[in-house]
Protein backbone atom coordinates (compact mmCIF):
# COMPACT_ATOMS: atom_id res chain seq x y z
CA UNK A 1 0.00 0.00 0.00
CA UNK A 2 1.40 3.14 -1.15
CA UNK A 3 1.55 6.29 1.42
CA UNK A 4 -1.34 7.81 -0.17
CA UNK A 5 -3.86 4.99 0.40
CA UNK A 6 -2.31 4.13 3.62
CA UNK A 7 -2.88 7.69 5.16
CA UNK A 8 -6.45 7.71 3.30
CA UNK A 9 -7.49 3.89 5.53
CA UNK A 10 -5.82 5.38 8.25
CA UNK A 11 -7.71 8.46 8.46
CA UNK A 12 -11.13 6.71 7.30
CA UNK A 13 -10.79 3.92 10.11
CA UNK A 14 -10.10 5.95 12.70
CA UNK A 15 -12.84 8.57 11.86
CA UNK A 16 -15.21 5.46 11.82
CA UNK A 17 -14.34 3.59 15.06
CA UNK A 18 -14.02 7.14 17.56
CA UNK A 19 -17.48 8.03 16.17
CA UNK A 20 -19.37 4.94 17.29
CA UNK A 21 -21.50 1.81 15.14
CA UNK A 22 -23.01 4.75 12.56
CA UNK A 23 -21.37 7.60 12.72
CA UNK A 24 -22.34 11.02 11.24
CA UNK A 25 -20.92 11.63 7.64
CA UNK A 26 -18.50 14.17 7.77
CA UNK A 27 -18.55 16.46 4.26
CA UNK A 28 -15.20 18.21 2.72
CA UNK A 29 -12.51 18.04 0.35
CA UNK A 30 -8.72 19.90 -0.53
CA UNK A 31 -9.97 23.66 -1.73
CA UNK A 32 -6.64 24.76 -3.11
CA UNK A 33 -4.02 26.17 -3.61
CA UNK A 34 -3.95 26.01 -7.10
CA UNK A 35 -0.62 23.59 -7.22
CA UNK A 36 -1.02 21.55 -10.07
CA UNK A 37 -1.31 24.98 -12.19
CA UNK A 38 1.64 26.61 -10.34
CA UNK A 39 3.80 23.81 -11.22
CA UNK A 40 3.49 24.32 -14.60
CA UNK A 41 6.02 27.14 -14.45
CA UNK A 42 8.65 24.19 -13.27
CA UNK A 43 9.42 23.51 -16.98
CA UNK A 44 8.44 26.64 -18.46
CA UNK A 45 6.00 27.45 -21.20
CA UNK A 46 6.94 24.14 -23.42
CA UNK A 47 4.89 22.29 -20.49
CA UNK A 48 1.75 24.09 -21.68
CA UNK A 49 2.76 23.51 -25.71
CA UNK A 50 -0.25 21.59 -26.21
CA UNK A 51 -2.43 25.04 -25.29
CA UNK A 52 -3.74 27.33 -28.07
CA UNK A 53 -1.79 30.30 -28.23
CA UNK A 54 -2.72 33.36 -29.39
CA UNK A 55 0.32 35.38 -30.99
CA UNK A 56 -1.92 38.26 -31.45
CA UNK A 57 -1.88 40.67 -28.08
CA UNK A 58 -5.23 40.25 -26.32
CA UNK A 59 -4.96 42.83 -23.77
CA UNK A 60 -3.74 45.91 -22.98
CA UNK A 61 -3.46 47.92 -19.52
CA UNK A 62 -0.85 50.81 -17.88
CA UNK A 63 0.27 48.95 -15.27
CA UNK A 64 -0.23 45.33 -15.03
CA UNK A 65 0.22 43.13 -11.74
CA UNK A 66 1.32 39.40 -11.03
CA UNK A 67 0.27 38.54 -8.23
CA UNK A 68 -2.99 39.53 -6.67
CA UNK A 69 -1.68 38.97 -2.95
CA UNK A 70 -1.30 41.77 -0.56
CA UNK A 71 1.78 43.15 -1.69
CA UNK A 72 0.43 42.98 -5.79
CA UNK A 73 -2.92 44.76 -4.61
CA UNK A 74 -1.57 47.33 -2.14
CA UNK A 75 0.34 48.46 -5.59
CA UNK A 76 -2.93 48.84 -7.03
CA UNK A 77 -4.39 50.70 -4.20
CA UNK A 78 -1.05 53.21 -4.39
CA UNK A 79 -1.58 54.04 -7.97
CA UNK A 80 -4.86 53.94 -7.89
CA UNK A 81 -5.70 58.02 -7.52
CA UNK A 82 -3.91 58.32 -10.40
CA UNK A 83 -6.69 57.19 -11.95
CA UNK A 84 -4.33 54.13 -14.06
CA UNK A 85 -5.73 51.39 -15.62
CA UNK A 86 -4.64 48.46 -14.01
CA UNK A 87 -4.61 44.91 -14.13
CA UNK A 88 -3.81 42.11 -11.40
CA UNK A 89 -3.44 38.26 -12.82
CA UNK A 90 -3.92 36.13 -9.90
CA UNK A 91 -4.04 32.20 -10.36
CA UNK A 92 -6.45 31.50 -7.56
CA UNK A 93 -10.00 31.64 -7.59
CA UNK A 94 -10.13 34.35 -4.82
CA UNK A 95 -7.67 37.07 -4.72
CA UNK A 96 -5.67 37.49 -1.18
CA UNK A 97 -2.86 35.21 -1.50
CA UNK A 98 -2.29 33.56 2.25
CA UNK A 99 -4.71 36.53 3.26
CA UNK A 100 -7.35 34.87 1.53
CA UNK A 101 -10.78 34.18 3.27
CA UNK A 102 -13.99 31.89 2.73
CA UNK A 103 -17.85 32.75 3.06
CA UNK A 104 -19.17 29.00 2.63
CA UNK A 105 -20.92 28.06 6.18
CA UNK A 106 -22.35 30.02 8.94
CA UNK A 107 -19.62 32.61 9.29
CA UNK A 108 -16.73 34.09 6.88
CA UNK A 109 -13.75 32.42 7.88
CA UNK A 110 -9.75 33.06 7.41
CA UNK A 111 -7.87 30.42 4.61
CA UNK A 112 -4.41 32.02 5.82
CA UNK A 113 -3.34 35.19 7.99
CA UNK A 114 -6.34 35.82 10.84
CA UNK A 115 -5.16 39.11 12.71
CA UNK A 116 -3.12 42.40 12.77
CA UNK A 117 -0.77 43.54 15.12
CA UNK A 118 -1.40 46.81 16.03
CA UNK A 119 0.78 48.60 14.04
CA UNK A 120 3.87 51.16 15.06
CA UNK A 121 3.73 54.76 13.97
CA UNK A 122 6.24 53.86 11.54
CA UNK A 123 4.09 51.65 9.13
CA UNK A 124 2.44 54.39 7.89
CA UNK A 125 0.81 52.14 4.94
CA UNK A 126 -0.63 49.95 7.17
CA UNK A 127 -2.37 52.98 8.97
CA UNK A 128 -3.37 54.78 6.18
CA UNK A 129 -5.69 51.65 4.89
CA UNK A 130 -6.77 51.70 8.86
CA UNK A 131 -8.04 54.95 8.96
CA UNK A 132 -9.42 54.50 5.41
CA UNK A 133 -11.53 51.47 6.61
CA UNK A 134 -12.43 53.22 9.90
CA UNK A 135 -10.37 51.26 11.98
CA UNK A 136 -8.66 54.00 13.23
CA UNK A 137 -10.47 56.80 14.19
CA UNK A 138 -8.07 59.17 15.12
CA UNK A 139 -4.43 60.41 16.57
CA UNK A 140 -3.51 60.99 20.20
CA UNK A 141 -1.36 64.25 21.20
CA UNK A 142 1.60 62.02 21.35
CA UNK A 143 0.76 61.36 17.47
CA UNK A 144 -0.14 57.78 18.06
CA UNK A 145 -3.10 56.15 16.44
CA UNK A 146 -6.38 55.73 17.84
CA UNK A 147 -8.47 52.23 17.46
CA UNK A 148 -12.09 51.69 17.02
CA UNK A 149 -12.47 49.09 19.69
CA UNK A 150 -14.75 47.12 18.42
CA UNK A 151 -12.45 46.18 15.72
CA UNK A 152 -9.77 45.03 18.96
CA UNK A 153 -10.17 41.48 19.85
CA UNK A 154 -12.71 40.95 22.39
CA UNK A 155 -12.45 39.05 25.55
CA UNK A 156 -12.19 36.06 26.56
CA UNK A 157 -8.95 36.12 23.87
CA UNK A 158 -7.36 33.21 23.86
CA UNK A 159 -6.42 30.11 26.09
CA UNK A 160 -3.99 27.20 26.51
CA UNK A 161 -4.72 23.76 27.10
CA UNK A 162 -2.04 22.69 29.45
CA UNK A 163 -2.11 19.46 31.49
CA UNK A 164 -5.60 18.11 30.92
CA UNK A 165 -7.61 21.74 31.66
CA UNK A 166 -7.71 24.82 29.93
CA UNK A 167 -6.15 27.41 31.22
CA UNK A 168 -6.65 31.61 30.19
CA UNK A 169 -4.16 33.26 28.57
CA UNK A 170 -1.07 31.73 27.10
CA UNK A 171 0.70 31.20 30.14
CA UNK A 172 -0.34 29.45 32.65
CA UNK A 173 1.62 30.77 35.59
CA UNK A 174 -0.25 29.03 38.49
CA UNK A 175 0.65 25.46 36.92
CA UNK A 176 4.36 26.02 36.00
CA UNK A 177 6.80 24.86 38.29
CA UNK A 178 8.87 27.63 40.13
CA UNK A 179 11.72 27.34 37.77
CA UNK A 180 9.71 27.59 34.80
CA UNK A 181 8.19 30.51 36.26
CA UNK A 182 11.47 31.96 36.77
CA UNK A 183 12.61 31.24 33.33
CA UNK A 184 9.24 32.82 31.91
CA UNK A 185 9.85 36.19 33.99
CA UNK A 186 13.71 36.65 32.67
CA UNK A 187 12.24 36.00 29.08
CA UNK A 188 9.66 38.79 29.24
CA UNK A 189 12.48 40.58 30.90
CA UNK A 190 14.81 40.44 27.92
CA UNK A 191 11.72 40.90 25.68
CA UNK A 192 11.38 44.11 27.36
CA UNK A 193 14.69 45.33 27.21
CA UNK A 194 14.92 44.42 23.52
CA UNK A 195 11.90 46.25 22.98
CA UNK A 196 12.87 49.99 23.80
CA UNK A 197 17.07 49.01 23.34
CA UNK A 198 18.24 51.29 20.61
CA UNK A 199 21.89 50.50 18.55
CA UNK A 200 25.18 52.32 18.26
CA UNK A 201 23.67 54.05 15.07
CA UNK A 202 20.51 55.46 17.03
CA UNK A 203 18.55 53.22 15.99
CA UNK A 204 15.69 50.80 17.64
CA UNK A 205 17.33 47.57 17.79
CA UNK A 206 14.17 45.77 15.75
CA UNK A 207 11.72 47.82 14.00
CA UNK A 208 8.74 47.15 11.73
CA UNK A 209 9.25 48.15 8.96
CA UNK A 210 12.28 46.14 8.94
CA UNK A 211 14.65 48.35 6.97
CA UNK A 212 13.98 50.79 10.16
CA UNK A 213 16.08 48.30 12.45
CA UNK A 214 19.33 48.96 13.48
CA UNK A 215 22.58 48.33 11.77
CA UNK A 216 24.45 47.41 14.72
CA UNK A 217 27.26 44.78 14.44
CA UNK A 218 26.46 43.42 17.78
CA UNK A 219 22.70 42.58 16.65
CA UNK A 220 23.23 42.07 13.47
CA UNK A 221 25.90 38.79 15.12
CA UNK A 222 21.94 37.16 16.38
CA UNK A 223 21.42 36.86 12.64
CA UNK A 224 24.11 34.02 12.51
CA UNK A 225 22.16 31.74 15.53
CA UNK A 226 19.48 29.89 15.18
CA UNK A 227 16.98 30.57 17.90
CA UNK A 228 17.56 27.41 19.41
CA UNK A 229 21.14 27.95 19.81
CA UNK A 230 20.57 31.72 21.07
CA UNK A 231 18.47 30.00 23.83
CA UNK A 232 20.95 27.67 24.80
CA UNK A 233 23.19 30.25 24.95
CA UNK A 234 21.07 32.32 27.45
CA UNK A 235 21.13 29.28 29.76
CA UNK A 236 17.04 28.77 29.07
CA UNK A 237 16.06 25.05 30.02
CA UNK A 238 12.73 24.88 31.00
CA UNK A 239 9.96 22.75 28.82
CA UNK A 240 7.61 25.17 29.50
CA UNK A 241 9.82 28.03 28.34
CA UNK A 242 11.09 26.04 25.11
CA UNK A 243 7.69 25.19 24.14
CA UNK A 244 6.45 29.13 24.20
CA UNK A 245 9.34 29.96 22.03
CA UNK A 246 8.77 26.81 19.76
CA UNK A 247 4.99 27.88 19.15
CA UNK A 248 5.93 31.56 18.61
CA UNK A 249 8.22 30.86 15.66
CA UNK A 250 5.93 28.54 14.28
CA UNK A 251 3.33 30.92 14.45
CA UNK A 252 5.32 33.46 12.75
CA UNK A 253 7.44 31.76 10.62
CA UNK A 254 6.28 28.00 9.75
CA UNK A 255 9.48 27.67 11.29
CA UNK A 256 11.29 25.07 14.42
CA UNK A 257 13.56 27.60 16.70
CA UNK A 258 16.44 25.67 15.23
CA UNK A 259 15.83 26.34 11.85
CA UNK A 260 14.68 30.45 12.32
CA UNK A 261 17.26 32.84 12.67
CA UNK A 262 17.75 34.26 16.28
CA UNK A 263 17.60 37.81 14.72
CA UNK A 264 14.41 36.71 13.09
CA UNK A 265 13.49 35.62 16.24
CA UNK A 266 13.66 38.29 18.80
CA UNK A 267 12.38 40.59 16.46
CA UNK A 268 9.22 38.69 16.53
CA UNK A 269 8.95 39.87 20.99
CA UNK A 270 10.66 43.06 20.40
CA UNK A 271 9.37 45.00 16.99
CA UNK A 272 6.55 46.06 18.13
CA UNK A 273 6.79 49.60 20.35
CA UNK A 274 2.94 51.04 20.23
CA UNK A 275 1.92 51.30 23.92
CA UNK A 276 -1.12 52.78 24.30
CA UNK A 277 -3.79 52.39 27.48
CA UNK A 278 -6.36 51.04 25.02
CA UNK A 279 -4.24 48.42 24.05
CA UNK A 280 -3.46 47.41 27.57
CA UNK A 281 -6.57 45.16 26.90
CA UNK A 282 -5.58 43.47 23.69
CA UNK A 283 -2.98 44.32 20.95
CA UNK A 284 -4.84 42.67 17.91
CA UNK A 285 -7.21 43.85 15.04
CA UNK A 286 -9.59 40.43 14.09
CA UNK A 287 -12.38 40.02 11.86
CA UNK A 288 -13.99 36.93 10.96
CA UNK A 289 -12.54 36.65 7.73
CA UNK A 290 -9.25 37.32 9.13
CA UNK A 291 -6.97 39.34 7.03
CA UNK A 292 -9.10 38.83 3.79
CA UNK A 293 -11.14 42.00 5.76
CA UNK A 294 -7.93 44.13 4.55
CA UNK A 295 -7.75 42.39 1.44
CA UNK A 296 -11.58 43.29 0.38
CA UNK A 297 -10.51 46.75 2.02
CA UNK A 298 -7.35 46.97 -1.07
CA UNK A 299 -9.71 45.95 -3.57
CA UNK A 300 -12.76 48.27 -3.03
CA UNK A 301 -10.22 51.29 -2.77
CA UNK A 302 -8.40 50.17 -5.50
CA UNK A 303 -10.81 48.79 -8.38
CA UNK A 304 -8.30 47.08 -10.71
CA UNK A 305 -9.36 44.64 -13.13
CA UNK A 306 -8.15 41.07 -11.34
CA UNK A 307 -8.10 38.25 -13.78
CA UNK A 308 -8.74 35.01 -11.59
CA UNK A 309 -7.43 31.62 -13.17
CA UNK A 310 -4.51 33.35 -15.26
CA UNK A 311 -0.84 31.91 -14.37
CA UNK A 312 1.68 34.36 -15.55
CA UNK A 313 4.57 32.06 -17.73
CA UNK A 314 7.02 34.78 -18.91
CA UNK A 315 7.39 38.64 -18.46
CA UNK A 316 8.81 40.72 -21.53
CA UNK A 317 10.42 44.09 -22.13
CA UNK A 318 9.14 45.61 -25.32
CA UNK A 319 11.74 47.21 -27.76
CA UNK A 320 9.87 50.06 -27.94
CA UNK A 321 8.95 50.43 -24.22
CA UNK A 322 6.77 49.09 -22.24
CA UNK A 323 6.28 45.09 -21.11
CA UNK A 324 4.64 42.03 -21.65
CA UNK A 325 3.25 39.26 -19.64
CA UNK A 326 2.38 35.95 -21.32
CA UNK A 327 0.01 34.08 -19.18
CA UNK A 328 -2.16 31.10 -19.25
CA UNK A 329 -5.79 31.46 -19.29
CA UNK A 330 -6.49 28.47 -16.86
CA UNK A 331 -10.32 27.79 -17.39
CA UNK A 332 -9.81 28.23 -21.13
CA UNK A 333 -6.48 26.05 -21.17
CA UNK A 334 -5.33 29.40 -23.54
CA UNK A 335 -2.03 31.23 -23.55
CA UNK A 336 -2.55 34.95 -23.76
CA UNK A 337 -0.80 38.23 -23.82
CA UNK A 338 -1.33 42.13 -21.81
CA UNK A 339 0.99 44.27 -22.74
CA UNK A 340 1.34 47.60 -20.23
CA UNK A 341 3.84 50.68 -19.79
CA UNK A 342 4.41 48.70 -16.95
CA UNK A 343 4.44 45.66 -14.06
CA UNK A 344 4.71 44.62 -10.81
CA UNK A 345 5.84 41.56 -10.13
CA UNK A 346 4.19 39.97 -6.40
CA UNK A 347 5.72 37.42 -6.57
CA UNK A 348 7.69 34.51 -4.79
CA UNK A 349 11.65 34.94 -5.50
CA UNK A 350 11.82 31.23 -7.04
CA UNK A 351 8.71 32.41 -9.22
CA UNK A 352 9.99 35.41 -10.15
CA UNK A 353 13.41 34.08 -11.69
CA UNK A 354 11.19 31.79 -13.81
CA UNK A 355 9.06 34.67 -14.90
CA UNK A 356 11.69 37.02 -15.47
CA UNK A 357 15.47 34.84 -15.74
CA UNK A 358 17.56 38.08 -16.18
CA UNK A 359 16.51 39.23 -12.86
CA UNK A 360 17.39 36.05 -10.59
CA UNK A 361 21.23 37.24 -9.73
CA UNK A 362 19.00 40.51 -7.98
CA UNK A 363 17.04 38.08 -6.10
CA UNK A 364 17.65 36.23 -2.50
CA UNK A 365 17.38 32.56 -1.72
CA UNK A 366 14.71 32.01 0.68
CA UNK A 367 12.96 28.70 1.95
CA UNK A 368 9.14 28.82 2.05
CA UNK A 369 7.64 27.00 4.75
CA UNK A 370 4.84 24.58 3.81
CA UNK A 371 1.06 24.93 5.89
CA UNK A 372 -2.36 23.25 6.69
CA UNK A 373 -5.22 25.52 7.24
CA UNK A 374 -8.03 23.66 7.86
CA UNK A 375 -11.86 24.90 8.50
CA UNK A 376 -14.13 22.96 10.84
CA UNK A 377 -17.47 23.72 10.41
CA UNK A 378 -19.00 22.83 13.87
CA UNK A 379 -23.17 22.80 13.14
CA UNK A 380 -23.83 23.08 17.40
CA UNK A 381 -21.51 25.03 19.73
CA UNK A 382 -19.62 22.98 21.68
CA UNK A 383 -18.16 25.02 24.10
CA UNK A 384 -19.73 28.39 25.99
CA UNK A 385 -17.81 31.46 25.65
CA UNK A 386 -15.26 30.19 23.39
CA UNK A 387 -12.03 32.29 23.09
CA UNK A 388 -11.12 34.01 19.86
CA UNK A 389 -7.74 31.69 19.84
CA UNK A 390 -7.40 28.58 21.87
CA UNK A 391 -4.16 26.44 21.61
CA UNK A 392 -2.87 23.21 22.93
CA UNK A 393 0.44 22.84 24.51
CA UNK A 394 3.09 20.38 22.64
CA UNK A 395 0.65 19.77 20.24
CA UNK A 396 1.11 19.57 16.41
CA UNK A 397 -0.37 22.44 15.45
CA UNK A 398 -0.86 25.96 16.27
CA UNK A 399 -4.56 25.24 17.27
CA UNK A 400 -7.78 27.10 16.14
CA UNK A 401 -9.33 30.49 16.01
CA UNK A 402 -12.99 30.68 16.19
CA UNK A 403 -14.32 32.87 12.95
CA UNK A 404 -17.04 33.93 15.18
CA UNK A 405 -15.94 35.35 18.07
CA UNK A 406 -15.82 39.08 17.17
CA UNK A 407 -19.62 39.12 15.95
CA UNK A 408 -20.91 41.57 17.88
CA UNK A 409 -22.40 44.32 15.56
CA UNK A 410 -23.33 45.20 11.94
CA UNK A 411 -20.89 47.00 11.14
CA UNK A 412 -17.97 44.37 12.18
CA UNK A 413 -19.55 41.41 9.76
CA UNK A 414 -21.01 40.99 5.98
CA UNK A 415 -23.25 38.40 7.98
CA UNK A 416 -26.98 39.12 7.47
CA UNK A 417 -28.71 40.82 10.42
CA UNK A 418 -31.17 38.38 11.22
CA UNK A 419 -28.38 36.04 11.83
CA UNK A 420 -26.70 38.14 14.26
CA UNK A 421 -30.07 38.47 16.22
CA UNK A 422 -30.67 34.81 16.66
CA UNK A 423 -28.62 32.73 19.07
CA UNK A 424 -25.69 30.97 17.17
CA UNK A 425 -25.21 27.37 17.67
CA UNK A 426 -23.00 27.15 14.55
CA UNK A 427 -19.89 28.29 14.01
CA UNK A 428 -16.45 27.80 11.97
CA UNK A 429 -12.97 27.00 13.80
CA UNK A 430 -9.81 27.50 11.71
CA UNK A 431 -7.02 25.09 12.22
CA UNK A 432 -3.39 26.04 11.56
CA UNK A 433 -0.59 23.94 11.37
CA UNK A 434 3.22 24.95 9.97
CA UNK A 435 5.28 22.02 8.79
CA UNK A 436 8.86 23.40 10.62
CA UNK A 437 11.22 20.69 9.72
CA UNK A 438 14.64 21.76 7.82
CA UNK A 439 13.44 19.70 5.05
CA UNK A 440 10.69 21.27 3.90
CA UNK A 441 10.89 19.79 0.55
CA UNK A 442 9.61 16.41 2.10
CA UNK A 443 7.36 17.96 4.28
CA UNK A 444 5.95 19.68 1.07
CA UNK A 445 5.47 16.51 -0.61
CA UNK A 446 3.94 14.64 1.90
CA UNK A 447 1.25 17.55 2.76
CA UNK A 448 0.56 17.92 -1.56
CA UNK A 449 0.65 14.26 -1.94
CA UNK A 450 -1.62 13.03 0.87
CA UNK A 451 -5.73 12.46 0.97
CA UNK A 452 -8.06 14.56 2.51
CA UNK A 453 -9.40 11.69 5.03
CA UNK A 454 -5.47 11.15 6.54
CA UNK A 455 -5.09 14.91 6.90
CA UNK A 456 -8.60 15.59 8.16
CA UNK A 457 -8.19 12.42 10.64
CA UNK A 458 -4.44 14.21 11.41
CA UNK A 459 -6.67 17.39 12.40
CA UNK A 460 -9.01 15.54 14.54
CA UNK A 461 -6.45 13.40 16.55
CA UNK A 462 -4.21 16.98 17.42
CA UNK A 463 -7.10 18.46 19.07
CA UNK A 464 -8.64 15.13 20.31
CA UNK A 465 -7.03 15.53 23.66
CA UNK A 466 -9.46 18.62 24.37
CA UNK A 467 -11.99 18.00 22.26
CA UNK A 468 -12.30 13.88 22.13
CA UNK A 469 -16.31 14.34 21.22
CA UNK A 470 -15.50 17.49 18.38
CA UNK A 471 -16.79 15.07 15.38
CA UNK A 472 -20.05 14.56 17.17
CA UNK A 473 -20.48 18.71 16.43
CA UNK A 474 -18.56 18.75 13.09
CA UNK A 475 -20.28 18.94 9.69
CA UNK A 476 -17.78 19.73 7.88
CA UNK A 477 -13.88 20.08 7.34
CA UNK A 478 -12.11 21.75 4.11
CA UNK A 479 -8.58 21.98 4.07
CA UNK A 480 -5.85 24.72 2.17
CA UNK A 481 -2.68 23.21 1.41
CA UNK A 482 -0.55 26.24 0.97
CA UNK A 483 2.97 24.43 -0.08
CA UNK A 484 4.96 28.03 -0.11
CA UNK A 485 3.29 29.62 2.81
CA UNK A 486 5.88 32.05 3.57
CA UNK A 487 9.55 32.86 3.07
CA UNK A 488 11.40 30.99 6.28
CA UNK A 489 14.05 33.22 7.84
CA UNK A 490 16.79 30.30 8.36
CA UNK A 491 20.02 32.16 9.82
CA UNK A 492 21.68 34.01 7.67
CA UNK A 493 18.84 35.49 6.16
CA UNK A 494 19.94 39.06 6.31
CA UNK A 495 22.69 38.31 3.82
CA UNK A 496 25.66 40.52 3.65
CA UNK A 497 23.50 43.65 2.78
CA UNK A 498 20.80 43.72 5.46
CA UNK A 499 17.84 45.45 4.97
CA UNK A 500 18.85 46.37 1.36
CA UNK A 501 16.42 44.81 -1.02
CA UNK A 502 15.97 44.94 -5.24
CA UNK A 503 12.60 46.33 -5.91
CA UNK A 504 13.75 47.48 -9.50
CA UNK A 505 13.93 44.35 -12.13
CA UNK A 506 14.27 46.62 -14.87
CA UNK A 507 13.29 49.94 -16.57
CA UNK A 508 9.20 49.50 -16.11
CA UNK A 509 9.42 46.26 -13.62
CA UNK A 510 9.63 46.21 -10.12
CA UNK A 511 9.37 43.39 -7.28
CA UNK A 512 7.22 43.62 -5.01
CA UNK A 513 7.11 40.80 -2.37
CA UNK A 514 7.83 39.82 1.54
CA UNK A 515 10.82 37.27 0.17
CA UNK A 516 12.58 41.01 -0.04
CA UNK A 517 12.55 41.54 3.84
CA UNK A 518 12.62 37.75 4.10
CA UNK A 519 9.90 38.25 7.01
CA UNK A 520 5.83 37.55 5.88
CA UNK A 521 4.34 40.33 7.81
CA UNK A 522 1.25 42.19 6.02
CA UNK A 523 3.09 45.90 6.78
CA UNK A 524 6.29 44.31 5.34
CA UNK A 525 4.02 43.33 2.41
CA UNK A 526 1.95 46.39 2.04
CA UNK A 527 5.03 48.32 2.66
CA UNK A 528 6.99 46.49 -0.69
CA UNK A 529 3.90 46.49 -3.06
CA UNK A 530 3.55 50.78 -2.62
CA UNK A 531 7.23 51.02 -2.50
CA UNK A 532 7.26 49.12 -6.45
CA UNK A 533 4.24 51.68 -7.52
CA UNK A 534 5.98 54.41 -6.45
CA UNK A 535 8.70 53.13 -8.16
CA UNK A 536 6.89 52.54 -11.38
CA UNK A 537 5.10 55.96 -11.18
CA UNK A 538 8.02 58.00 -11.03
CA UNK A 539 9.64 55.95 -14.25
CA UNK A 540 6.31 56.53 -16.14
CA UNK A 541 6.53 60.27 -15.19
CA UNK A 542 3.02 59.81 -13.43
CA UNK A 543 2.49 62.58 -10.27
CA UNK A 544 1.11 60.39 -7.15
CA UNK A 545 2.42 62.92 -4.54
CA UNK A 546 3.86 62.91 -1.19
CA UNK A 547 4.90 58.92 -0.60
CA UNK A 548 2.96 56.94 1.50
CA UNK A 549 5.75 55.32 3.66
Amino acid sequence: MDRRAFLSALGTGWLVQTAGEHPPRIAGQVVGASHAAGHLLRGGAPVVSSAVVRAVVQEKADVVIVGGGVSGLSAAWRLAPAGLDVAVLELEPRPGGTSTWGEEGAVPHPWGAHYLAAPNVEARAALRLLQEMGAVTGWDAAGRPVFDPRRLCHAPQERLFYDGEWHQGLVPTDALSIAERDEMARFLDIEEALTVRRGADGRPAFQIPLDMSSRDPDLLALDRLSMEAWLDREGFRTPFLRWYVRYAMLDDFGGAPEDVSAWAGLHYFAARKLRTPELEGSHFLVWPEGNGRLVKALIERARPRIMLGSLAMAVHDLPQGGVAVDYLDVARHEVRRIEARAAVLATPAFVTRRLFPAAAPMLPVRTSSPWLVANLHVEDRFEPNLPWDSILYEAEGLGYVDAAHQLTDLAATTVPASALRAPRRQTVLTYYRAFGGADTTAARSMLLGSAWEGLADGVLRDLAPAHPHLREVLGRMDLMLWGHAMPRPRPGFLGERPFETTCALGPRIAWAHVDQPGMALFEEAQARGVRAAELLAGDMGVVLGESWL
